[in-house]
């Protein structure tokens, strides 16, 4: 027989009407029974069981409807139903707890406060501390101004040794009351926490935020001098003891640290750059001069020479006669290929350096000048008195302007090559030509061999042509270090003035020879030589000849101390040449070099010259390798439509293996997740699942998808 509902409710109806409430009940059961969806129906029969004092029934009733309301998201609804149990079962701690999750969902944040108080008294009261705990931790969670209510929490935690969760209750308190500018508590929260968890970074920031906010930087640098001293390798401890040394107006001990920071993590050389501005700040241009020489090759690296000129033009406007903001600006001009521009800083260099008696910085200056500026005959002149003088030899060229030595390297970096200054001094006396004995001051590096304790003696010119051949020899050797480094028009005009100086010698011919080899093999077009220009080779100055010494302590001519050369070499930057091959290393490799430092814009540009090169199909893979890491980059830079962009052009690459796609299937996913296009992600997610379920966490990201759906 078909069950007729109307009948049954219109029954129902008139036994409520006639006070027959069994009769009613009796009814709306069977109509709950054949339709179990109509919880309206089931909420009279609440109030009906209710009525009739049946409370058990009655809880039963609301509970399903009320359950039934809170999972469709009709919070008022259930809250409701939820109080009518209240009323007929009152001190149920499950209603309660019910009612705090409702009302917080609702946002009513003082009826959630209250139930959940009710519910956290009942477990202390039962002796049931760790339930108490976590309801008082979402009552805590209500109110993001309470800030007294964590410290509560705090405290329960530790009396019951849940010392992780006092930390986080801890931070939360400090991070609360830094909020409110009551920065003195958040220091003694903040404290509390790291005294559990001594070298947590987040709270470590914090604590030193809220540490300068109330002028008490020392005291957070104590605080972390204390914690470096047990983490003696902590950069992240480092750095924040660097800004209290710098807030607290300590540059002494801020200038120590700075250095051991950059000597074992160098893309932290911004610090440097920040203390010199500080001690420019101060008018103290000694300070700063000394700190841009440690930073400036980090700088230029960077392409950051603006910058750099920006800092030796405060450091000499502080200071015009700064020897070491002197030899900074020759550096730059160095760099930026500016002849003129470096041989006006030498000569600057020279004459401040003679005013202040500063001999080696004045010979050092003057080597370069006669190499520069070889017809000056001045600086060869004074160059050769003060050899006279001080008992040095002839042999001017020690080093060249690269050489990390004169730019006064910090203490302890190790050179890269044994570099020697000609004929050492035996300063300290004890017979041996050593490590503490530099006749260049701070940038020249003498080695383990031991070497002759006196000062040579300057040659004597037995004859007018002993002198002339001695010096042709001299000059001869410049020469060729001009034609070896690129230096070809120098080098002509070189040549041309030795040339009218000492006729026709067969010296100055093999010079011509050599340098005619050179220009066919370059293409280079001098003095009418119709040929292609060759490119300008890395070192930005004429190397100088410097002399090392042997294993059988013989001085033999060698090239220049460490530079950029070297550095190039040490990235696997090959020099450039006409080869499309050589240009895509040299691009990719600094890419690389940009890259591990961080310097993403720089990174991204030189990852674009270099896939410029070649073509997708390259069977070197290199436009393969290039379009992914260009991928990486800005997805660093949170900029992941152009990611995406780069990651597609990687997936046309032909030939591609399961692993590679793979890898570029799931940096896709990646990208369009953090562009907030959920469906490709999924997509792309889920191909690499369907493949290699195992790759990396794709199953997690599968699964995430889903439920973000």
């Amino acid at each position: 027989m078909v069950f007729d509902k109307t009948k049954a409710m219109r029954s129902a109806e008139r036994h409520v009407a006639q006070g027959k409430i069994q009769s009613a009940i009796a009814e709306y059961k069977h109509v709950v029974a054949n339709d179990p969806k109509d919880f309206g129906t089931l909420n009279m029969l609440g109030d009906l069981y209710t009525k009739n004092s049946e409370v058990k029934n009655a809880v039963k009733c609301y509970t399903s409807v009320a359950e039934h309301y809170s999972k469709q998201g009709f919070a008022q609804k259930a809250i409701a139903v939820y109080n009518k149990i209240s009323k007929i079962q009152p001190g149920s701690i499950e209603i309660s707890a019910k009612l705090a999750d409702l009302y917080r969902f609702k946002g009513s944040i003082n009826e959630a406060r209250t139930h959940f108080k009710i519910v956290a008294e009942h477990y202390e009261s039962e002796g049931q501390k760790i339930e108490a705990l976590e309801v008082r931790k979402q009552m805590a969670a209500l109110d993001p101004t309470d800030t007294a209510i964590h410290l509560t929490l705090a405290a329960a935690y530790l009396e019951e040794d849940q010392h992780e969760e006092a930390a986080e209750a801890f931070t939360e308190a400090g991070t609360r009351l830094a909020k409110k500018s009551k920065h003195a508590e958040a220091v003694e929260a903040f404290g509390k926490a790291l005294d559990i968890r001594p070298t947590d970074e987040d709270v470590l920031a914090a604590f030193t935020q809220s540490h300068f906010a109330i002028g008490t930087a020392s005291d957070a640098a104590r605080r972390l001098e204390e914690i470096r001293s047990s983490e003696p390798h902590n950069s992240e401890v480092l750095c924040l003891l660097i800004d209290c040394y710098l807030e607290s107006g300590n540059t002494a001990d801020a200038e120590k640290a700075v250095v051991s920071l950059v000597e074992k993590e160098p893309a932290n050389y911004p610090k440097l750059v920040e203390l010199s501005r500080i001690y420019l700040k101060n008018s103290d241009a000694e300070s700063a001069g000394r700190i841009m020489a440690m930073s400036s090759e980090h700088l230029l690296l960077a392409g950051e020479a603006d910058e750099f000129q920006s800092l030796i033009t405060e450091i000499l406007s502080i200071d015009p006669e700064q020897l070491e903001g002197l030899r900074l600006r020759a550096r730059l001009a160095a760099w930026q290929r500016d002849e003129a521009g470096m041989q006006e800083s030498l000569a600057r260099l020279a004459t401040v350096a003679r005013v202040q008696e500063s001999v080696d910085d004045e010979r050092f200056a003057l080597s370069q000048l006669v190499m520069i500026a070889p017809h000056e005959t001045d600086y060869a002149d004074r160059l050769k008195e003060i050899n006279e003088q001080f008992g040095y030899d002839n042999t001017y060229a020690e080093s060249n302007l690269f050489d990390e030595q004169f730019l006064k390297s910090p203490a302890g970096a190790a050179p890269d090559l044994e570099t020697f200054a000609p004929n050492p001094v035996d300063v300290d006396g004890d017979g041996i030509v050593d490590a503490d004995d530099t006749q260049f001051g701070d940038f020249a590096i003498v080695g383990d061999t031991p070497l002759p304790a006196e000062p040579a003696e300057p040659a004597e010119a037995d004859s007018d042509f002993e002198n002339d051949d001695g010096r042709l020899l001299r000059e001869s050797d410049s020469i060729r270090f001009y034609i070896d480094s690129g230096y070809l028009e120098l080098a002509e005009k070189a040549i041309g003035e030795i040339r009218s100086e000492f006729g026709g010698r067969p010296e100055i011919e093999e010079l011509v020879k050599y340098l005619e080899l050179h220009i066919s093999a370059d293409g280079v077009e001098v003095e009418g030589i119709d040929a292609s220009p060759a490119l300008t080779p890395d070192v930005h100055v004429p190397p100088a000849s410097i002399e090392t010494v042997s294993t059988n302590g013989n001085h033999a001519p060698q090239s220049s101390g460490f530079g950029i050369d070297d550095l190039r070499n040490e990235l696997g930057i090959d020099d450039a040449d006409n080869a499309a091959d050589a240009d895509y290393d040299t691009h990719y490799h600094t890419a690389v070099a940009y890259q591990e430092m961080g310097l993403l814009d720089e990174a991204i540009k030189e990852y674009q010259e270099a896939v410029g090169l070649v073509q997708p199909n390259d069977q070197m893979r290199r436009f393969f390798h290039c379009a992914n890491l260009l991928g990486h980059c800005f997805m660093q830079k949170s900029m992941a439509k152009h990611a995406l962009t780069w990651y597609q052009r990687a997936l046309e690459s032909p030939g591609l293996g399961d692993e590679e796609k793979q890898g570029i299937w799931y940096e896709l996913a990646l990208a369009y997740e953090a562009a907030g296009d959920l469906d490709n992600a999924g997509r792309f997610f889920e191909q690499v699942y369907a493949e290699n379920i195992d790759f990396r966490d794709v199953s997690q990201r599968v699964k995430n998808i889903a439920v973000e759906h």
